[in-house]
């Protein structure tokens, strides 16, 4: 029934994201080709000043519109999907969605899965779209270099707390994006559907409120608990007169750091998920 489930819900939201994202590769595609045969004519000195200033320009704007044409397909995609999922579970749409067979917890995870992979999706697109657009002789020993790079550290050739940092960091990255924010997304809806009016607006208080005061709580616990302060403090009394010189500086143990910021981010995925569920279960409110 998930199967079954999962297919109806990436049914009804693909083919708008579809379109979009087919638009932003045709829109990259065009600028491939009209890039390429500028460079083309300019190292065939056919082009005049006055044409390459003006080819200067329209590329210049181009790249402007390229990269707020992707700001705008991530934002859509965000809104479109939450918009959907709001539709499906607390609109008129779900009386007719909680009358299945189906687990409160099962709905939550179809959805949630959805939300995930058309953001996996949105990713690639815009990450395969820059591609096109960048990848050039001379850019390309660039990135394979940088590349190069990230795969001595994730080998840990750089040495083994370089690759045990960087291995966490993209562990809190992904857990942070695909976990945290999509159960609190999922949870914050389910608080505005318990508001009598202004529902839409009730989710999106309670997703940046809850988002902003767990941040500063997480922030505060960073400085009070020992071992994860950001600053260090270095005293030394090196000076000829015997006064004491304090140093402050950035650091802390970025390991204990980055493992905090991890579990914090799955408890809480956890959490929200729960909790989410327990209203759906306990607290529905479709009215």
């Amino acid at each position: 029934m998930l199967k079954k489930l999962f297919k109806y819900d990436w049914k009804s939201v693909s083919l708008l994201l579809l379109i979009l994202h087919g638009i932003l590769l045709f829109y990259t595609l065009i600028g491939r080709i009209s890039i390429s045969i500028a460079m083309s004519q300019n190292a065939s000195h056919v082009l005049t000043e006055d044409s390459v200033q003006f080819f200067g320009i329209v590329g210049a704007l181009y790249i402007l519109g390229f990269f707020l044409f992707i700001f705008a397909i991530m934002v859509a995609t965000f809104v479109y999907l939450a918009s959907r999922m709001q539709k499906s579970l607390f609109s008129d749409e779900g009386y007719l969605t909680h009358t299945l067979p189906v687990s409160p917890g099962k709905l939550l995870f179809s959805k949630m899965l959805v939300f995930c992979t058309w953001s996996v999706l949105d990713i690639l697109c815009v990450i395969l779209s820059i591609l096109i657009l960048v990848t050039y002789k001379d850019s390309l020993l660039w990135m394979v270099n940088e590349l190069k790079s990230l795969l001595d550290v994730l080998s840990g050739f750089t040495g083994i707390e370089e690759q045990t940092l960087m291995i966490l960091t993209i562990l809190d990255g992904l857990v942070r994006f695909f976990a945290y924010y999509t159960t609190l997304l999922f949870f914050a809806l389910c608080l505005g559907s318990l508001f009598k009016t202004h529902k839409i607006l009730g989710a999106i208080v309670s997703f940046f409120g809850i988002n902003i005061g767990l941040s500063v709580v997480q922030t505060l616990l960073c400085f009070l608990i020992p071992g994860l302060n950001p600053f260090s403090i270095i005293v030394s009394s090196g000076s000829a007169d015997g006064s004491v010189i304090t140093q402050a500086s950035l650091g802390g143990n970025k390991l204990a750091l980055m493992g905090f910021s991890l579990a914090w981010d799955l408890v809480f995925a956890i959490l929200f998920f729960l909790s989410s569920r327990y209203i759906l279960s306990k607290k529905l409110n479709l009215q």
